[in-house]
């Protein structure tokens, strides 16, 4: 694995340290001194040959794995700048307008390229400890059944960063090796194929599916994950066969089902299984976990903060639960997104969005309004309109029973999700377009199971176009958006018509470039590799 200069400055400084001790201890001390038994049990040994220990690594690696999301670094904006650089979103200020406008994230250089480093640094640590968990562990002379499942989590979690990698940076390289003082200093010359990335991911899928079980701790890697996860990569290769496998394994396993209302789905906990008053979820496939009373539970972020409407700076109107709390209102829904939506659908019925506010703050109501009153503004698309009263994303909201949560302040926390049942819907809906045609059944009834639970009318016909819009109003700010434009050749053409509004922060339809699909290598990696790494065309 390529790592970050810091790392190599502090390899050397380590290796003369050592060299010191060594030579210190070689001419300073007796045998007694040189004693190697290991007094405590918590050594290399213990935990990659134990279940105990593999679990404890598996805990660090999960913990890795998260960072990316538990930051409030640029506003949280790591979290967030795959949702927002999308053809569904207009993004008013902040850092992550730089993003979503394309005014950030298209030179390998400079800052751009520290902010781009933050993705391939994340994605290659978390691939770098679950080398060393598998590597190790695969050695150990007494793996079990328990120890097998727990290196499945992490052969799983391994071949997502792999995923994520080669659709973001697409020029990357794979490695099984962890990093040790023999490979620390090696020059990676070539990028690995296509081919080589996808039989690594897949191998490693299909390890994980001989042991996981379909539910696992929420926040832990299950079965259901693997195949979706596994349905998506075969999608990516137009394997439409192994697509609808891998989704009707898990639509047909009797342990996941889509919540009767999408009102439900998105609670802050979203975690399968009961919760407190609303009804048991089973459609979270996989979430993070943020819970701040809980040692390890991570920070509170911006990441709520980003898509909430600034409503409560309107005279009469105070940030309440119910609303999403205190936002920023940078990052919203579109028009174009909007526009998708029929009037009676239940997806912008306070569930995943909320275009209503009204008035709640008796004390400072304006002349001739009451608690209640629905909250207007004369002229829309005015800024104040933008900053205060837009329509809003609720996905991230924290749960409203939470005594945690302050809403008067823009930090807080909910648990989010990654992947869930309604996409595993529309992935069996394409796949069986891809392979049948535009009036399959299977492919329409699959769309329509999404439909029917929003409440609109169902469709007779599947295309393309369909399966966007659709995924557009189900998933959109869930992160998915960019990589299934780009995955349907539609990325460019997508932005250049869509992102902003009309008129409004909508500068990445003339900033948008055809290399723009593939992000730049960072300069810093690049500089620790072979001469002839090749960088993405265009930079």
């Amino acid at each position: 694995m390529v790592l970050n200069l810091k790392f190599i400055k502090n390899m050397k400084k380590l290796k003369l340290i050592i060299l010191n001790i060594f030579l210190l201890i070689n001419f300073s001390c007796g045998k007694d001194f040189l004693d190697e038994t290991a007094y405590t049990d918590v050594t290399l040994d213990y935990i990659y040959t134990t279940p105990e220990g593999l679990n404890a690594a598996l805990v660090g690696l999960y913990q890795v794995h998260r960072s990316l999301y538990n930051s409030n670094f640029g506003e949280s904006q790591r979290a967030i700048i795959m949702a927002a650089k999308s053809d569904l979103t207009v993004v008013r200020a902040g850092q992550i307008a730089l993003w979503a406008q394309l005014r950030w994230g298209h030179s390998p250089d400079g800052y751009q390229g520290q902010l781009l480093h933050a993705f391939w640094k994340h994605y290659y640590k978390v691939i770098d400890r679950s080398n060393a968990i598998i590597k190790n562990a695969e050695l150990s002379e007494d793996l079990n059944d328990e120890m097998r499942i727990l290196l499945s989590e992490a052969k799983v979690l391994r071949a997502e960063a792999y995923f994520t990698l080669f659709r973001m940076f697409n020029n990357i390289y794979v490695t099984t090796e962890p990093t040790s003082p023999e490979n620390a200093f090696n020059k990676i010359n070539e990028k690995s194929s296509e081919n080589e990335i996808f039989e690594l991911i897949e191998s490693d899928l299909e390890y994980a599916e001989k042991y996981l079980d379909w539910v696992n701790t929420p926040g832990k890697v299950n079965l259901a994950m693997a195949k979706h996860l596994y349905a998506k990569v075969s999608m990516w290769q137009s394997n439409w066969e192994k697509a609808i496998i891998k989704s009707e394994d898990i639509i047909n396993s009797g342990f996941y089902s889509l919540m009767a209302s999408p009102k439900y789905v998105f609670d802050g906990i979203n975690n399968y299984g009961a919760r407190s008053i609303t009804p048991p979820n089973r459609e979270t496939i996989f979430n993070l976990q943020f819970s701040n009373p809980n040692i390890g539970g991570g920070i509170k972020t911006l990441i709520n903060w980003n898509y909430i409407t600034n409503y409560g700076q309107i005279r009469g109107a105070k940030y309440d639960r119910n609303y999403g709390g205190r936002g920023a209102g940078w990052v919203y829904p579109n028009q174009y997104m909007l526009s998708l939506f029929e009037d009676d659908d239940l997806r912008i019925d306070n569930a995943y969005f909320r275009t209503k506010y009204y008035y709640n703050d008796k004390p400072n109501l304006p002349a001739g309004k009451s608690l209640g009153d629905e909250i207007t503004i004369p002229f829309e698309f005015t800024n104040f309109w933008y900053q205060r009263r837009h329509p809003t994303c609720l996905k991230f909201s924290p749960n409203k029973n939470d005594l945690d949560w302050d809403p008067n302040v823009g930090v807080s926390q909910a648990n989010f999700i990654i992947y869930r049942l309604a996409e595993t819907y529309l992935i069996a809906s394409e796949a069986y377009m891809r392979l049948n045609g535009n009036n399959d059944q299977n492919a329409i009834n699959y769309l329509n199971r999404i439909r029917t639970r929003a409440g609109v009318d169902t469709l007779n016909f599947i295309d393309q176009n369909t399966v966007l819009e659709e995924r557009a109003r189900e998933l959109s700010f869930e992160g998915q958006r960019w990589y299934t434009l780009k995955r349907m050749g539609v990325l460019f053409e997508r932005i250049t018509q869509f992102a902003g509004n009309d008129g409004y922060k909508d500068a990445a339809r003339e900033n948008m470039q055809p290399h723009y699909i593939n992000f730049p290598i960072p300069s810093d990696q690049l500089d620790l590799m072979g001469p002839d790494y090749p960088q993405n065309d265009g930079y």
